[in-house]
């Protein structure tokens, strides 16, 4: 047991030594897609298809520790970033209670676990390039209509009866579908990819996409994915 825990303690310092620490940060774009399916006048299955997109903004840190002793220029990069996006929602037809000029605002929790690989070129120019996963976790997601519905204002996180909150003027012209609001998934699941460049052996410049694996949303004939591209800039720290 003992030898056990020396060896622990030694692989620790061993990585600790070869870790980096790295404040990061920059530009993000985020596709919303959802697929509505309802049955039509024919009792047919239809499905409406809509997209949102969203611009803002991420910063954080990740914590680059060296596995040169499994292959040189090869690390794991765990990490951690808040991300801020803001939008316009896209109204899927006549029967959404938001039309296009209803804002999205949106804040989340974002945990990558990548493995990098850095070849360089010279000391002062290397390139990058990682892949992996980075688990989300969902903080502020809101929708605000301040032109024509000044009124309507709600949590996509929380479920809302349409009918029961906007009133009885609302609710009767909407389908059976568009009764309630069914809240959003907090967790989401993205895979991604992505290349960069590191200068100087300080500056970090890079993009990336990642791949929202998981429906987000809780409603039976409802489907809603994300997909995220980020331009970001680091400074080894």
């Amino acid at each position: 047991m003992k030898k056990l825990l020396v060896i622990a303690a030694a692989l620790f310092v061993g990585l600790q030594a070869n870790a980096q620490l790295i404040f990061n940060g920059g530009y993000l774009h985020q596709t919303e897609s959802t697929a509505i399916t309802e049955k039509d006048a024919s009792n047919q299955d239809v499905t409406i298809n809509g997209t949102d997109l969203l611009d803002g903004f991420f910063a954080g840190a990740k914590y680059r520790i060296s596995l040169d002793g499994i292959t040189p220029g090869l690390s794991l990069a765990p990490g951690a970033n808040v991300s801020f996006l803001f939008g316009r929602h896209k109204a899927l037809d006549e029967k959404d209670i938001m039309d296009d000029k209803a804002r999205m605002n949106q804040i989340a929790l974002n945990i990558p676990l990548h493995v990098q690989y850095v070849y360089e070129f010279t000391s002062d120019f290397k390139l990058e390039a990682w892949a992996g996963p980075t688990f989300q976790l969902g903080l502020f997601d809101r929708v605000a209509d301040s032109e024509d519905n000044p009124t309507i204002l709600f949590d996509r996180y929380k479920t809302v009866n349409l009918t029961g909150t906007f009133g009885d003027v609302i609710g009767p012209i909407l389908s059976a579908n568009y009764r309630s609001q069914d809240a959003l998934n907090r967790f989401n699941f993205f895979l991604g990819a992505g290349v960069g460049f590191e200068i100087a052996e300080l500056i970090h410049i890079n993009v990336g996409y990642d791949f929202g694996l998981l429906n987000l949303s809780t409603a039976n004939n409802c489907k809603i994915t994300r997909g995220l591209l980020r331009v970001g800039v680091g400074y080894n720290f």
